[in-house]
């Protein structure tokens, strides 16, 4: 590693989002750190001029267009390839729905080295427009099967005097990382797709004896999951819950999280049959039970045609 100026390769991935990615870069060039280099992952984008037009307006960025969705994790996979290949520093997945500040990315250089046993760093994101803190370290609560935010609902300048501290994960939105890092643990596991892609990849850190942490000192704006439709969401979410639980999770802590996930289960059952409470939508069911059935039959990374029938209707 060149100690003195460690190069940032930013991985940005482009679907469908041209507007969002160039207002990202901007917020990336103007940042105080001068050694960063900025890849673009176009996942295949309905209109092939958006890539031309990034890179027409931002000459600098590495452009690397895609012939097919990858999805969020081999698409960042072929944009981390490409910085590695290139022999950066560090590299830092950067969801192309965020604005980072000017020393967001000097903030978690000079923290990361410093860290004990440290594997990745997030800095807090604060959702817009809702100037609503979304990210500052996460637990895994097995009563409820879910990750609960630390310090959620926060005041960020009380925040922010923090030192940096533990968390179960480094969130895929801002994931700072080492090129050692990296070719010790691997790259992101293509099977999740999108979602839990990062839970995943930060349980593998740990068992290779590294940590996660948040550090509260800097922050990034995220206009949230707008590239996802609401009912896929739900349905990878759901099947990647159950990959990551089976795979990354104690014996006992995971019968504790099935017994909760198997209540949940039957409630949606009893939903698509009309006889609940309608707090959620028949197809929001059909989404999260197509989620339960294709991780117990093994399908991964993208979904097939059948399920696609399912998850890409619109909400009632």
């Amino acid at each position: 590693m060149n100690s003195a100026n460690p190069v940032v390769g930013v991985i940005l991935l482009n679907w469908n989002g041209k507007e969002d990615t160039q207002e990202c870069i901007p917020s990336i060039l103007a940042s105080g750190y001068p050694h960063i280099s900025i890849y673009v992952v176009d996942n295949n984008s309905k209109d092939p001029q958006e890539i031309k037009e990034i890179k027409r307006r931002f000459p600098t960025v590495i452009d690397l267009p895609q012939t097919e969705n990858l999805g969020f994790c081999e698409g960042n996979n072929v944009g981390i390839r490409k910085a590695l290949e290139d022999g950066v520093d560090y590299v830092m997945l950067l969801n192309n729905d965020t604005t980072i500040q000017p020393d967001t990315i000097e903030g978690l250089v000079r923290n990361f080295p410093v860290l004990k046993d440290v594997g990745a760093v997030s800095p807090v994101i604060i959702d817009v427009p809702e100037m609503r803190i979304g990210f500052t370290g996460a637990k895994w609560i097995p009563e409820q099967a879910k990750f609960e935010l630390l310090a959620a609902g926060s005041d960020y300048e009380a925040l922010r005097k923090k030192e940096p501290y533990l968390s179960e994960f480094a969130n895929g939105c801002c994931l700072f990382t080492s090129a050692e890092i990296l070719n010790k643990v691997g790259l992101l596991d293509p099977r999740y797709f999108a979602y839990f892609d990062e839970a995943d990849w930060c349980k593998r850190l740990e068992k290779a004896g590294y940590c996660s942490y948040v550090v509260p000192e800097v922050f990034i704006y995220h206009k949230g999951s707008s590239s996802t439709p609401s009912l896929v969401g739900i349905y990878l979410m759901t099947r990647n819950r159950l990959l990551w639980m089976k795979e990354q999770l104690p014996f006992q802590i995971r019968k504790r999280s099935f017994s909760y996930l198997f209540k949940e289960i039957f409630w949606h059952i009893f939903n698509i049959m009309g006889l609940t409470k309608r707090n959620y939508t028949k197809q929001f069911s059909r989404a999260l039970l197509q989620g339960v059935k294709d991780s117990w039959r093994g399908r991964f990374g993208r979904w097939n045609a059948s399920t696609e029938k399912i998850i890409f209707k619109k909400p009632k």
